[in-house]
């Protein structure tokens, strides 16, 4: 069942309970006090009580009931008078019914009675059924406010993040063109399939892990074409990905990304560069580890150009993700847990 199949049985319970009750109120009334009657009693009481009640309520619900509910206090004065007014209405037509019933009974006062309490318990009816009806709609429109707020700042974050990660591989890729190198054309290819990726998956909210997966490879290749001797430092290992796994789209690229803007691994022979992806039992388990740059280390928060990154997590997965950043000896690691739906 949708969501807007659940609204609208939700407002068709809203409307229909209150007048389900009125009718078996009606029916134990009218059994009570009618038991072996002649029909003609029967219909003077449904006259009486039932058919003038049922229409005061329905004026009441379509003309006054809505602007008692939103209109200001000085506004709600003119809607009371009105509902004052069509009650003191239908119990004059109760009377007169009344005086012209050739039974003879029941008592006059005693229709009047039936009928006010009728009445009223059906408007009382009807203002909750309203209440909760308007209310209802105003916490719905709230929530869909909150969820569309959500979505806009979940679609800035994402706006911010695949620029800054396209513009580092386009000032890479610069370098080696500035400097005649033959790899360039073979960046460029790798860039390519990137650019690919970005512009013909990343609008869905998820994609397969795949493909994700394939992302991070592309990129690594990238980073390992700057210098023959950064491909023995590069390593990725990924295990247990099947076909029905998906994640939300550029949220790993993001950290491994992040591992080479702090990493020391182009000024430092000893550097290097680690990312892991496994699953198991439909828990993501992402870790990178990097070594880091001096001025890095001296820094608190090395995990500086993650916040989006995590505010994208918190907005979609919640609680079922658990982030970790931090150093451990004279390296940088970010572990991630995440499950997949």
């Amino acid at each position: 069942m949708t969501v807007t199949e659940k609204e609208d049985r939700a407002q068709r319970l809203i409307n229909t309970v209150p007048t389900v009750i009125m009718h078996m109120m009606y029916m134990v009334i009218a059994v009570s006090l009618y038991v072996g009657d002649s029909p003609l009693v029967a219909f003077n009481f449904s006259i009486q009580i039932y058919l003038t009640s049922i229409v005061v309520i329905t004026l009441y619900k379509k003309h006054i009931v809505k602007g008692l509910i939103r209109n200001t206090d000085v506004e709600k004065k003119k809607y009371v008078i009105r509902l004052i007014v069509l009650v003191l209405a239908g119990m004059l037509i109760v009377s007169i019914i009344d005086l012209l019933n050739i039974s003879g009974k029941p008592p006059l006062i005693l229709n009047v009675l039936l009928w006010l309490i009728f009445t009223l318990v059906g408007l009382f009816l009807a203002s909750t059924s309203a209440y909760t009806h308007y209310y209802y709609g105003q916490k719905l429109n709230t929530v869909k406010a909150e969820a569309d707020k959500v979505k806009a700042e979940l679609g800035l974050l994402k706006s911010q993040i695949n620029p800054h990660f396209l513009f580092n591989t386009l000032n890479n890729i610069y370098g080696l063109v500035h400097m005649k190198d033959k790899r360039a054309p073979e960046m460029i290819s790798q860039l390519s399939q990137i650019l690919r990726y970005l512009l013909y998956d990343c609008s869905a909210p998820r994609v397969s892990l795949r493909k994700e997966r394939e992302l991070i490879e592309n990129y690594l290749r990238l980073q390992s074409m700057k210098s023959k001797s950064l491909v023995d430092r590069i390593d990725f290992y990924c295990d247990g990905i099947a076909d029905k796994h998906t994640i939300m789209p550029m949220l790993l690229i993001n950290f491994v990304e992040n591992c080479f803007k702090h990493s020391d691994i182009e000024t430092n022979e000893e550097g290097w560069v680690t990312v892991t992806l496994e699953i198991s039992n439909n828990e993501l388990h992402f870790t990178t580890r990097n070594t880091i740059k001096k001025d890095v280390k001296k820094k608190k928060d090395s995990g500086i150009g993650l916040f989006n990154t995590q505010k994208m997590l918190s907005a979609e997965y919640g609680e079922k993700h658990s982030l970790q950043a931090g150093m451990i000896d004279d390296f940088f690691e970010i572990g991630l847990k995440l499950q997949l739906v």
